[in-house]
């Protein structure tokens, strides 16, 4: 019955792809962290890529990646989930926070509910989704009391890779309601998203 309910969805529901959205940029990176043996260190390939085509970007970024590495505290790395963070940076912020897993995912769990920052939620979701920490019963019990659209669009896109396929309706539900009262935003991809990465984990025989 899900695997209908997956099939209609995607009938009814497309997205650009020529423009990636945040959503569709968020997923692709949460993806190559979380399945780095099929993507073969595709981020740090690009990464490479960028300083080679732009050799300036590695010393403008250097200083800051100093400073993720000598962070020795979960306090330190909070600090630096809350500000705008090189791109070329953040998998290494990811990676230092997983140092401080126990200590910190309960915090971003609790910011996260709140939060009006949308250069945190994205790195709390990159985060989480690297975690082992199970926090779906969590999100998914806060999620309508969310204040941000877009920390819902991004919860829905991370739930997308920790749950099971029962909650099939209830992303749907989501997207929906995202759609109807933000029909000019993205916000609901982060739902379509969460969707096919469902799909891959329990349909993968449909493609």
């Amino acid at each position: 019955m899900s695997n209908e309910f997956l099939d209609k969805f995607f009938k009814e529901n497309t997205v650009d792809t020529e423009v990636p959205t945040a959503p569709a940029l968020v997923h692709l990176s949460i993806a190559m962290e979380m399945h780095p043996e099929s993507n073969l260190n595709v981020e740090e390939t690009l990464i490479e890529a960028v300083f080679k085509y732009r050799p300036g970007r590695k010393r403008e970024s250097s200083p800051e990646r100093g400073e993720i590495e000598s962070a020795t505290t979960c306090e330190q790395i909070l600090r630096l989930t809350r500000r705008y963070v090189d791109p070329v940076n953040l998998h290494i912020l990811v990676n230092r926070a997983m140092e401080f897993e126990k200590e910190i995912v309960p915090e971003i769990v609790r910011m996260l509910k709140t939060s009006l920052n949308n250069n945190f939620i994205e790195i709390a979701v990159r985060i989480l989704a690297k975690s082992e920490i199970n926090v779906a019963e969590e999100l998914t019990g806060y999620y309508d009391d969310v204040r941000n659209p877009y920390a819902q669009s991004m919860i829905l896109l991370l739930l997308g890779f920790k749950v099971d396929e029962s909650f099939i309706p209830w992303f749907i539900e989501k997207n929906n309601e995202l759609k109807k009262n933000y029909p000019n935003e993205s916000y609901c991809e982060g739902a379509y998203y969460a969707l096919i990465e469902i799909e891959k984990r329990f349909y993968p025989e449909e493609k």
